[in-house]
């Protein structure tokens, strides 16, 4: 934390109000900037997920299709890919997925950008974000048709906060994310660093300047089954753990552990000489254990319990570049309401878009 210049009490007592009030959002699941990483990143995961398991050469020798081709389908039915017209075969193919091609490596570049508005206490913080990532992929780690993932984020965000209270917050961030893929089964596990500055005023009498930094870590684990008409169903489980410290990971002043679980409802069809590809994902969390500036307990509660749900698009133009759009909500959906008055009354609700080029 940095105060500059000499400032009276009611400031210093108001700028940390600001820091307790923003810090006890983030331990209860709302930690906004980590939450829109992770989305980028799962979207990027999907996008290689369907990449890999496709595991056909297209356009040239070497090169691998973006998800679904045009060969795949049944033109009796612009649902269906071929493999899976028959349930049984569909059941057959979840639990023995097709072997991939000889090993290889697949490269991806992506770029995303979205818009947040989160509504605490009947205040409304709009929040935008641009995010560049990158991935690489080797194909054949252990067998034919398993692969590992890297892919490596950085992030700048921006918030506004009007009325009697402006709150204006900037907040770069980094994120390194690893996944294994083998045939139904994945598995990621991602590392975030943010970094916030917050300059905030009361009646156009600013406070003092308020910087921070969080780490976070997320693992998840999914196991995705296959039924006819290109439909999919893909269950969830994960953890996410978060720290925040004050500016430049100085001292500690807050952790979170958080648990969720839910689900990936997707499918694929053909439109014109494109592949579009819509995807419904819903999940539940709950705060397990959380710490704010050496209190435990009912200075952050452990029982808050959220959602999490999303709409997306992809559109898969020629078999190296895609695009996606994406509705996504996420909020507090019970909780215990002290100290804070309409503790759970937090939530977000968002709008994201992305392109992604792949090569190898």
């Amino acid at each position: 934390m940095r105060f500059p210049g000499r400032l009276g009490a009611p400031a210093i007592g108001a700028a940390f109000f600001m820091l307790f009030a923003e810090s006890a959002a983030a331990q209860s699941g709302r930690n906004l900037y980590l939450e829109i990483n992770n989305s980028v990143v799962q979207n990027i995961l999907l996008s290689v997920r369907d990449q890999i398991r496709a595991g056909r050469p297209v356009s040239s020798p070497g090169r691998l299709g973006f998800g679904a081709v045009a060969s795949d389908f049944d033109n009796r039915n612009p649902f269906a890919v071929g493999p899976f017209d028959a349930p049984f075969r569909a059941l057959a193919y979840a639990k023995a997925p097709a072997a991939a091609p000889a090993p290889a490596w697949l490269y991806g570049a992506n770029l995303a950008g979205s818009g947040d508005r989160s509504m605490t206490w009947g205040i409304a913080t709009d929040t935008s974000t641009v995010t560049g990532a990158f991935d690489v992929t080797r194909i054949g780690i252990f067998a034919e048709g398993d692969a590992l993932t890297f892919v490596g984020s950085g992030a700048t965000s921006w918030s506004h906060q009007g009325g009697l209270l402006t709150v204006e917050t900037s907040a770069p961030a980094t994120s390194g994310t690893l996944a294994y893929l083998n045939g139904g089964f994945s598995a990621d596990f991602t590392s975030f660093a943010g970094w916030t500055r917050t300059a905030a005023s009361i009646a156009s009498s600013p406070l003092p300047i308020i910087e921070a930094s969080s780490l976070g870590f997320t693992g998840n684990v999914q196991y995705r089954f296959d039924f006819p008409y290109s439909v999919f169903i893909e269950p969830t489980i994960g953890v996410t753990y978060s720290e925040g410290y004050t500016a430049n990971f100085g001292s500690k002043i807050s952790d979170m552990t958080e648990v969720h679980a839910g689900a990936r409802v997707g499918t694929a069809m053909r439109w014109m000489d494109f592949i579009v590809q819509p995807t419904v994902s819903a999940s539940a969390y709950q705060i397990t254990d959380s710490n704010a500036l050496g209190f435990t307990g009912p200075i952050i509660p452990q029982s808050v319990i959220g959602y999490r749900a999303s709409s997306r698009v992809a559109v898969i133009w020629t078999p190296n570049f895609s695009s996606y759009l994406e509705v996504r909500a996420s909020g507090m959906a019970g909780g215990p309401t002290k100290p804070i008055p309409t503790y759970s009354m937090t939530q977000t609700t968002g709008l994201q878009g992305g392109l992604r080029y792949t090569w190898n």
